[in-house]
């Protein structure tokens, strides 16, 4: 039941939507109603189980964090439901709960719910997998006293803070988490603490409606509707013609089209976050994967600044390393960015032994931006540098994860404001296993266990460097593509503003 899909459980309930038991909308005199225009929705509302690009937008404005990030000041931690924490040797934090939060369903938040939402019982569970991904290190949670909390973590844990204020932190309500008859059936009727509630969740919108009883006080809005419109054309028409008030992913291309209307702009700039490519090398992979001579041709035949300056119009950057300034004293300012060489390309290739093989590189259109556009450019690249891969569109992912895919694109975001939040969260050997990418690499393991156990910021720098090295250059796992960019569409007279994170915040605070 768990694995059911969102369209799948609703036509079991014959079409009626989970929410259908909620009271009317009644929307408070004066305040606009707002409507999205995104290029996918999620199969649900589930934190902790999705954290893809398209889910977290609408996650963000239904529950709270512990710790939020203050985006006005480098995305400095700050209380969330939470108003103070303590750090005892990076090994466990005390939370002070702030008083008189109230949950959609009128519940008011105690320990008992923020014990739950980070319990065994539920970071062990069918659904939330991405908890147990980011919090697989909780030792013990102890109920001090209805509004403090201690969280204890089985080590050391360098990013004890960064945790509880990233994604798939938010924090559930108890009682309808555990009287829902399963976690599907939550997801799509979920009860949190933000400034928006679900009223809807159907194929083709998402409803919200304002949540007057939040603790930061009322949103400016009465409502949100978020709309899939899969084509850029179609979102940029309805934003032009008033049917949307925002719109998502606007390709670089584009703007100079919003551009031409008095009323609607583009806003938006670089994010948290990475395109990279991963080189497959199990068992659904071509076997010239596994030669390490074949994969460093795949990354030096790649031009990442001309892929930056052709199809973004210069807004992507190429990153110098895989990582973000944001790391904060982890950063290495020094290290360098990806080569692009084709002569190095050509000897690693006459070192690998391949013979013109064709490699395969399926995909799916619609999911991130300009995917198909950058594939193209990528198989002219190493066509050029002599290496034949054939560019396969796929329907669904499963097509792509079970069957052949020896290169397969991916984002990789900033969920924690370290270097632990993409090379050794995505890489780490769990996580190859569990993926079946097979690509096993002892010196970047040692590594990683410095990165993920040792509080010393310098042994920790020396370590993702070592890190960095082995996974982008000595032996690739993947290639670094370019530094991505949000963009959006907006109408000119809402006073909104998006983060560097794909939040899309219509709370009280940034509407």
């Amino acid at each position: 039941m768990y694995t059911l899909a969102r369209r799948e459980f609703l036509g079991a309930l014959g079409g009626v939507t989970a929410a259908s038991a909620l009271p009317g909308a009644s929307w408070a005199q004066g305040r606009p109603a707002l409507t999205v225009g995104v290029q996918r929705l999620p199969e649900n509302i589930s934190p902790g189980r999705d954290t893809a690009d398209y889910t977290v937008p609408t996650t963000y404005n239904v529950f709270d964090k512990l710790i939020e990030l203050d985006f006005s000041n480098n995305m400095r931690p700050g209380p969330g439901l939470a108003t103070s924490w303590q750090i005892e040797d990076h090994t466990t934090i005390t939370f002070t709960l702030r008083e008189g939060v109230k949950f959609h369903n009128g519940d008011t938040m105690t320990a008992e719910d923020v014990a739950f939402t980070f319990s065994t019982e539920r970071r062990e569970g069918d659904g939330p997998v991405r908890l147990s991904q980011f919090f697989s290190n909780i030792d013990r949670v102890e109920i001090v006293d209805d509004l403090t909390v201690r969280i204890t973590m089985d080590g050391v844990d360098p990013l004890i803070e960064q945790r509880f204020a990233m994604w798939s932190g938010e924090i559930v309500n108890k009682r309808a988490y555990q009287e829902a008859d399963s976690y599907l059936a939550w997801a799509l009727n979920p009860v949190g603490t933000g400034p928006f509630r679900v009223t809807a969740l159907n194929t083709d919108a998402f409803e919200l409606e304002a949540f007057d009883d939040h603790w930061r006080g009322a949103p400016n809005l009465s409502s949100i509707r978020f709309v899939e419109v899969p084509e850029v054309a179609g979102r940029i028409a309805g934003l032009a013609s008033g049917d949307f008030d925002v719109i998502t992913v606007v390709p670089p291309d584009q703007i100079d089209t919003i551009a031409r209307y008095d009323d609607i702009e583009v806003v938006g700039g670089p994010g948290a976050k990475m395109r990279i490519l991963i080189f497959n090398q199990g068992e659904f992979a071509h076997p010239m994967m596994k030669n390490k001579h074949f994969r460093r041709a795949l990354t030096f035949s790649i031009d990442r600044q001309l892929i930056a300056d052709a199809l973004f119009s210069g807004r992507a950057s190429v990153p110098n390393g895989l990582q973000l300034p944001g790391f904060g004293p982890i950063y290495d300012a020094d290290y360098p960015k990806p080569v692009f060489d084709l002569g190095r390309a050509q000897e690693e290739l006459e070192l690998s032994g391949y013979d013109g093989e064709v490699i395969d590189y399926p995909l799916l259109p619609n999911v991130i931006d300009s995917e198909v556009a950058v594939a193209e450019v990528l198989r002219e690249m190493w066509k050029a540098a002599g290496i034949n891969v054939d560019l396969q569109i796929r329907e669904n992912w499963s097509q792509i994860t079970k069957g052949e895919h020896s290169i397969r694109n991916m984002s990789a975001t900033m969920v924690w404001q370290d270097p632990a939040t993409i090379l050794w969260r995505l890489f780490r050997p769990p996580v190859m296993e569990g993926r079946g990418w097979a690509w096993v690499n002892e010196d970047f393991n040692a590594a990683g266990r410095v990165l993920e156990t040792d509080p010393d910021p310098a042994a920790r720098k020396a370590a993702f460097r070592t890190m960095m090295d082995e996974w982008g250059t000595n032996d690739p796992m993947g290639a670094i593509l370019f530094q991505e960019v949000w963009l959006y569409g907006k109408t000119k007279d809402l006073d909104w503003r998006p983060y560097e994170l794909p939040y899309l915040d219509f709370g009280p605070n940034n509407v």
